[in-house]
């Protein structure tokens, strides 16, 4: 099985002898991004990345010893292993996990990071979040902290809320995440679910903002949404991913671009453990290459604003030199605290701009779902998504649309 190659691999090292792992079916992406050349240097082994969506499901046979660590901020007494959701959303987690580091068993998808360790932690997404699940944007601050000091070098972060702003609170978890040298990766929102600009938390000074392209390179305009928090485009259609409830999928939308980006700075990472967060980022954005439509908007000194610095180019970004110049995410960060957080008024004003999650509109969900309990001998799980709606203030970044394989 290409899952017992990958375990028995040895990392930051070109050993012959040894079999890299190989793209799982339906993975067109691992070649036409070139990590499956990477995969010669690195596959991410010592290397933790932080998943903050819906609950990892590590039983899943694709996910088979690739989480080390879990917990639940949701408030319902999980364990961060155990997905949680209504229909839309609780086959998330499990999914972006399986982007990051599959283990390519039987048909499933192997992970951009296969020999990366990840860290679950679970928090309520989407409508119907229950009365003892507290706000949401609190899940995730006490999330990143968790992961952070749980040893996180990379999070991942495939969620957004459909307001460009964020709490104060999350002021200092990101800036203690930075501190503490942590790559934070998330995506941009889909206009699919209403999304007309960037949500937070790509939004935050620092975090690495990712959008979705199709295949054929282009934008895919319902997978991303525009924005100065723009600074990525990666592979968002047709993604396989594990199923939570067993089986195999595939997602649609930049949920998925997203933890691409992750595992891309997973395995960069793991080649030179050296390398601090803000080189990482800087190695990431600058070797970016133009996106069809958007010609040379990688060499430009400001970002485009539809698909920021360019399309993802991992094998470049691997051999690529430290630049010159390196942004210092804290010090953006700091700097944009110290000219929007005037005083304890404005910090107030800044808070209450937006509804109260209990008082926002909720998302509708799709309610055309046959979420299928195949097995892998049967090939991809089915979810056809229709016509989702995204008003809220927290909403899950992705639509999974998922066809029968045949």
């Amino acid at each position: 099985m290409i899952g017992t190659l990958v375990l028995g691999l040895v990392i930051g090292t070109t050993q012959p002898a040894l079999a890299a792992p190989e793209a799982g079916p339906g993975q067109w992406f691992i070649k036409d991004y070139g990590i499956d050349k990477m995969w010669k240097k690195s596959t991410g082994k010592g290397v933790k990345v932080a998943v903050i969506d819906s609950g990892v499901n590590s039983d899943h046979e694709d996910l088979e010893g690739v989480v080390s660590k879990a917990k639940d901020f949701s408030g319902l007494d999980k364990d961060g292993t155990t997905p949680i959701g209504g229909k839309s959303t609780i086959h998330h987690g499990t999914a972006v996990a399986g982007v990051i580091a599959g283990q390519g068993t039987g048909a499933g998808p192997m992970g951009v990071a296969p020999d990366a360790d990840i860290l679950s932690a679970s928090m309520w997404l989407g409508p119907d979040r229950p009365k003892e699940s507290g706000s949401t944007r609190e899940q995730a601050d006490k999330a990143i902290r968790w992961a952070v000091d749980s040893g996180a070098q990379v999070i991942n972060m495939s969620l957004g809320w459909d307001d460009p702003a964020w709490p104060e609170s999350w002021d200092e978890a990101f800036a203690y995440a930075y501190e503490k040298d942590v790559v934070i990766v998330a995506c941009v929102g889909n206009a699919s679910q209403g999304a007309t600009q960037a949500w937070s938390p790509s939004t935050v000074p620092g975090v690495i903002g990712v959008g979705g392209l199709g295949e054929n390179g282009k934008v895919l305009a319902d997978s991303t949404a525009p924005g100065t928090a723009v600074d990525l485009m990666g592979p968002a259609a047709d993604i396989p991913i594990p199923y939570y409830s067993g089986g195999y999928a595939e997602g649609q939308g930049c949920s998925f671009a997203s933890p691409v980006v992750s595992g891309v700075a997973a395995l960069i990472r793991a080649d030179d453990p050296d390398l601090s967060a803000d080189e990482v980022r800087a190695k990431l954005l600058s070797s970016a290459e133009p996106v069809s439509g958007h010609k040379g908007t990688s060499k430009k000194d400001k970002p485009d604003p539809i698909v920021g610095w360019g399309r993802l180019d991992p094998e470049a970004a691997l051999k690529s030199d430290v630049p010159k110049s390196v942004p210092s995410a804290e010090e953006e960060l700091a700097d944009w605290v110290k000219m929007h957080r005037r005083g304890d008024a404005d910090s107030t004003e800044t808070e209450t701009a937006s509804p109260a999650e209990d008082e926002s509109p909720k998302a509708v969900a799709p309610t055309d779902v046959a979420a299928s309990e195949s097995t892998p001998k049967l090939g991809f799980s089915v979810l056809a998504a229709g016509g989702l709606v995204a008003v809220v203030l927290l909403v899950i970044s992705t639509v999974v649309f998922l066809r029968r394989r045949r």
